[in-house]
């Protein structure tokens, strides 16, 4: 009967009318759908089941990526922090291995001058030819007061300024004697180090002078230390310094 129908229909017409009958009798949609579909159409929702399970896998597998893309920030953020630390220790051991070094040099010195404090008369004696040698100055023990008087004095008199004052106090070791040939009064002005070099050169002419112009005596500059280069010695040479070098274990 609905082909005889279907004969009499306009297109539309029979199109809705096919729709209605569909809609009245669903076992006769999938017989339709199974005639008009091919297999693999039919197939596309067990497929798009398949592509969503899919899907859900990759965005679990992202989900994790993101999580462990953010634990190796956070290691890597410690090891920057770990790595600053370590910079941090490096720079102050560093600094203290600088230090020590000072510190070590320092005591070097230190030793150098309590050796010349008790050594320095009988050395300086022989090789300077000079007697009756007395210590008035010395890193290790006081100033004599008469040193010290004359000092004020010579500044006041305006025959030495303050710096050169400042200068002599500074001086690590002042001795006077006299020489062996014609018995006058000298002065001898020491700067000691263990690596002398052009300061310690300067200073001893600079405090030589000074004492040269409060006593009006004779003064001599010299430097003692356990090495010298070879410029710094010739500035000795060219300065009137003379130069002392002795074993470390003097």
């Amino acid at each position: 009967m609905l082909a005889q129908a279907a004969g009499q229909l306009d297109p539309e017409s029979l199109v809705a009318r096919i729709i209605a009958e569909l809609q009245a009798n669903p076992a006769a949609q999938q017989l339709l759908l199974r005639a008009m579909l091919t297999n693999e159409f039919l197939g596309m929702p067990a497929r798009l089941d398949a592509i969503e399970r899919e899907v859900t896998e990759i965005k679990r597998r992202v989900t994790r990526l993101e999580s462990d893309v953010t634990e190796i920030k956070r290691r890597v953020t410690r090891l920057e922090s770990d790595v600053t630390e370590i910079k941090r220790r490096v720079t102050r051991l560093e600094s203290d291995v600088a230090t020590l070094k000072s510190d070590v040099s320092a005591l070097k010195g230190d030793s150098l001058e309590i050796k010349l404090h008790r050594r320095i008369r009988p050395y300086l004696s022989q090789k300077l030819g000079l007697r009756r040698a007395r210590t008035l100055h010395s890193a290790v023990a006081d100033t004599d007061r008469d040193l010290c008087e004359a000092l004020y004095d010579a500044v006041d008199a305006d025959r030495i300024t303050e710096k050169q004052e400042t200068r002599v106090f500074a001086t690590d070791l002042i001795l006077r004697a006299e020489r062996r040939d014609d018995r006058a009064t000298v002065w001898v002005a020491v700067e000691a180090s263990n690596a002398i070099d052009a300061r310690d050169v300067e200073r001893a002419r600079e405090s030589a002078d000074a004492l040269q112009a409060i006593f009006g005596d004779p003064a001599l500059g010299a430097v003692m230390g356990y090495a010298i280069p070879d410029d710094h010695r010739l500035l000795a040479g060219a300065r009137g310094v003379e130069v002392f070098v002795v074993e470390e274990n003097h």
